[in-house]
């Protein structure tokens, strides 16, 4: 799970990471909402959003996070004082709320219970419910093996990036595989013979790999 940590306290913003990370999330950071705004470049499934920030309000950027698809879990991270900004970011549309000082594990309960609900991906005709594992392209269901879902997923949450074959292999079948870069194209292919929304918008990258450009 890819979490942005907006939060321009130094070292609240590392402890909030280490633990994050220890706890196996990945962990991006942000000390500002234009530095938020630049590593919104990519897909995150959950931000966790602090009001008070160097350069304006961390609700500000609430409808933005909303627009991106995938839409990430909000979580607003204020001051006992700031009861105003909290039910300003929630009618805003941010999901929760935790006031500070934040506790730790309650924090990684919540966004492990938001991003379940939020785990439903749209591209296009297509839908991904991570819930069920179920796949539906233009109204038909799919069917997927599990290294072919899982590719699908990674595919999804870098859509528009180049991503080389090498970092698919290590991405989604692990440092540990033996294979070759053939076994990337060859569920690709697999892919776009299965969906057509990736047969479509799934491109090849001459000498890198491949890229799943926007719908």
């Amino acid at each position: 799970m890819n979490v942005l940590v907006v939060e321009d306290e130094p070292k609240l913003a590392d402890g909030l990471a280490r633990f994050l990370t220890y706890a196996g999330f990945h962990v991006s950071v942000a000390g500002t909402l234009a530095e938020a705004k630049r590593q919104l470049e990519q897909p995150f499934d959950a931000v966790l959003l602090d009001v008070r920030l160097p350069d304006g309000e961390g609700w500000t950027l609430i409808p933005k996070l909303k627009a991106l698809k995938p839409r990430p879990a909000i979580i607003l991270a204020t001051a006992r004082g700031e009861a105003d900004d909290r039910v300003f970011g929630l009618e805003l549309g941010a999901d929760d709320y935790l006031v500070k000082p934040i506790v730790l594990k309650e924090l990684e309960i919540r966004l492990k219970r938001l991003v379940k609900q939020t785990d439903e991906i749209s591209f296009g005709d297509m839908t991904v419910d991570a819930r069920s594992r179920t796949v539906t392209d233009a109204g038909q269901a799919i069917r997927m093996t599990n290294k072919e879902y899982e590719l699908l997923l990674f595919f999804l949450k870098h859509s528009g990036e180049a991503l080389d074959r090498n970092r698919l292999l290590d991405e989604v079948w692990d440092y540990t595989f033996a294979g070759d870069t053939r076994t990337v194209d060859t569920h690709v292919k697999q892919l776009r013979d299965k969906s057509p929304t990736m047969k479509q918008q799934l491109k090849t990258v001459h000498r890198v790999g491949y890229r799943l450009e926007e719908v």
